[in-house]
């Protein structure tokens, strides 16, 4: 199954490699974190070789929505109670700065690139939502407990 993105997607193809080769980096994998990693060396003139063994963006990054965010499910109450608010801050900072990092780039691209409001949602447990908005207040976000979202079923809430 294709996702949305792929099927309207043109991806570029390269020969295979023969032979032997020198690089100082070797990236295994040709998806976004891959492409990203091989952007990244080039701007500072490293010298990197990227494989991949099928086609550019075919594998996991086939699968994704396409969707960029500092909100990957419910994840900040459970880093603040694991390895405290410190460290979640930087994970969150980590988060905020990749996704203006995003941005930046895909000034210069023409990939469709819109900025959407974002939410995490539960079926069927309230307090785990209000733990996540509160974890988000504490780490400086202004994060809303939400019981209504524009979807075709019922939550308990959302972020």
């Amino acid at each position: 199954m294709n996702s949305v993105w792929h099927e309207n997607a043109s991806m570029p193809s390269f020969p295979k490699l023969e032979g032997d080769i020198k690089t100082e980096v070797l990236i295994i994998g040709g998806g976004i974190s891959g492409i990203l990693c091989a952007y990244f060396l080039q701007q500072e003139g490293v010298k990197y070789v990227l494989v991949e063994s099928g086609k550019i963006c075919s594998g996991a990054t086939k699968n994704t929505t396409a969707k960029i965010t500092a909100q990957h499910g419910l994840v900040y109450d459970k880093l603040i109670k694991g390895v405290g608010l410190k460290k979640a801050g930087l994970y969150l900072k980590a988060n905020l700065l990749a996704l203006e990092k995003y941005k930046s780039l895909c000034k210069d691209i023409d990939c469709d690139f819109e900025q959407k409001d974002s939410y995490v949602y539960s079926l069927d447990n309230r307090d785990k939502i209000k733990g996540e908005v509160e974890a988000l207040k504490n780490l400086g976000i202004s994060a809303k407990f939400i019981d209504k979202v524009n979807l075709p079923f019922k939550i308990e809430g959302a972020v």
